[in-house]
């Protein structure tokens, strides 16, 4: 990757936006307007509103300045990966059963993301810009947390329907905030003290939302991407002794959560005769991936149609029982979802999408010897939080899916920071 060119044209573009304060403190309140509210029912088209909105306003930056306000991300496989993701989704939906549904539903989940990603990415191009972004999700992540602790997971209760919508959608969002949490520490915000206070209200309200959502998955997935930053973060120590000694502990924290809400579960269940090991082992999950492998085979190359009622139902209709029929109506994986609703190659554009996502993190973490010490802190600091994210919600959607929706706005929104936060290149991340 060539570094001095690409961060020329940041400069530049960060001077551009400087010359329309107004108009692009208009954008950044859009934007964390559409973050503040994503996680909350019926906000889809405000959120999308607003990045719409954003990203016309960096369009006549553009026009206005004549330099480019709006850039791509580097990366040919980061650029690919994506390119086929959007490409792919879009003509499945074009030969589906029910196109309208299906293009509505790849506009929201797949349009609205990429969208999301490229506004926060030539927004966020310095602390100041970054800093309303973080504040709003913070102050979200702050009501979800006093809604779950108000009213917690009750498995007992099948209808049981939050206002924070469901606890697997809140676990996959606090999942992506812990990504963005080293951010506290590693920027130089004009108030450090501050801001690590704030840092510490985060923490805490994404231990507390995690706990009280009863979900067991998550504290895997907390695991997985604290032993990727002690692992390939170079602040964390330059011993080895130091980082096994921290990647086993962090594993045993992480498994002994997992476990804990594994009991906690089962305890809702006290006429069962279940504990925390053998709900476990009565999972049902693999029943149902036996299930999705078999509703793929049906129709491996072409689907049962993107987000159409058909593809859960080509699920559903292998369980006998009507129980299994009325809960058992998606893969519980996303790989395993997208290859059922878009078949084989569907499947594997995602894979290539998230393959183009690690790429990219990795590439900013290795390539870029040739620039300064500061820039070479964030290609390692901050690209580790992007391995963190990418790693961590693939995890997260490895026993449910959860790529869709406001979930897949905050991820997109996500890679867009964490990229730009990376591109950075003076001295705006602590060395």
């Amino acid at each position: 990757m060539t570094t001095a060119p690409f961060f020329a044209a940041s400069r530049d573009r960060h001077h551009a936006q400087q010359q329309f304060p107004v108009l692009c403190g208009i954008a950044i309140g859009l934007a964390s307007l559409a973050l503040l509210v994503a996680p909350f029912r019926s906000s889809a088209g405000l959120r999308a509103s607003c990045f719409v909105f954003a990203f016309l306003i960096l369009l006549f930056i553009w026009g206005k300045t004549k330099t480019r306000s709006i850039v791509l991300p580097q990366g040919t496989l980061f650029r690919a990966g994506i390119l086929l993701w959007v490409v792919s989704v879009f003509a499945y939906s074009l030969g589906s059963g029910d196109v309208m549904t299906s293009l509505a539903s790849w506009r929201g989940d797949v349009l609205t993301p990429v969208l999301a990603g490229l506004v926060c990415y030539n927004l966020c191009t310095g602390p100041q810009q970054l800093k309303p972004i973080l504040l709003s999700l913070l102050v979200g992540l702050l009501v979800l947390a006093g809604m779950v602790v108000a009213d917690p997971f009750q498995p007992l209760i099948g209808t049981h329907r939050p206002r924070y919508i469901s606890v697997g959608w809140l676990s996959t969002w606090v999942v992506l905030l812990a990504g963005l949490l080293p951010l506290v520490w590693l920027v130089k915000w004009p108030k450090p003290l501050v801001a690590r206070a704030l840092g510490s209200v985060a923490f805490a309200a994404i231990v507390v939302a995690a706990w009280f959502s009863a979900n067991r998955i998550v504290w895997l997935c907390f695991g997985l991407m604290f032993g990727l930053y002690v692992v390939f973060n170079g602040r964390v120590g330059r011993s080895m002794l130091i980082r096994i000694v921290l990647v086993a502990a962090g594993t045993l924290v992480a498994g002994l959560l997992f476990y804990l809400a594994s009991t906690q579960r089962a305890n809702a269940f006290p006429d069962a005769g279940v504990n925390g090991v053998s709900i476990i082992q009565q999972d049902d999950r693999r029943t149902i991936w036996r299930e999705a492998i078999n509703t793929i085979l049906d129709r491996p190359f072409v689907g049962h149609g993107y987000a159409l009622e058909a593809a859960k139902t080509a699920l559903a209709d292998r369980f006998a029982e009507p129980g299994f029929r009325a809960v058992f109506r998606q893969a519980h994986n996303v790989v395993l979802n997208y290859a059922i609703q878009i078949g084989i190659p569907g499947a594997l554009s995602l894979l290539v999408l998230f393959a183009g996502l690690t790429h990219a993190f990795w590439q900013r973490r290795r390539d870029m010897m040739d620039v300064s010490p500061c820039a070479r802190v964030v290609s390692t600091s901050v690209a580790t939080c992007g391995l963190m994210l990418v790693a961590g919600f693939f995890l997260r959607n490895m026993t449910d899916d959860f790529f869709s929706r406001h979930a897949a706005l905050l991820f997109g929104a996500s890679v867009g920071i964490l990229l730009a936060v990376c591109d950075w290149q003076d001295d705006r991340v602590e060395p």
